[in-house]
């Protein structure tokens, strides 16, 4: 993953790390409960060891990237092909009501693309 000046427009993607929230929250994948500092500090991909997908989307990703775009930093610029959408895809895999979550991510990662 590169930065480089934005792809996207930082109002595209804060509405679809809203659309994103509001997926997760009426799937079931939206954590009421915190998550610990030591998860929080794992250094491997996605966190997968200390939290769950869902969980990584939720205390990692949506606010970093809401960080970036409220102090109007660089967004990260994937490479096409590049992404979050294989993850979710198979995290989410068992159940068609987790559809939703992936679309959402995948326009995510359509709008994060070169």
């Amino acid at each position: 993953m590169v930065y480089r000046e934005n792809i996207a427009s930082y109002e595209q993607v804060e509405l679809a790390l809203q659309s994103l929230q509001q997926e997760m929250h009426r799937s079931g994948h939206w954590s009421e409960l915190g998550i610990s500092v030591e998860a929080l500090a794992s250094e491997q991909p996605f966190c997968l060891d200390a939290m769950n997908f869902s969980q990584w989307l939720q205390f990692v990703f949506i606010p970093n990237m809401q960080a970036l775009i409220d102090a109007k930093q660089i967004l990260p610029s994937l490479t096409k092909g590049q992404g979050i959408e294989p993850m979710a895809s198979e995290f989410y895999k068992n159940t068609t009501a987790d559809q939703a979550v992936i679309t959402v991510i995948r326009q995510l990662d359509d709008l994060l693309q070169d």
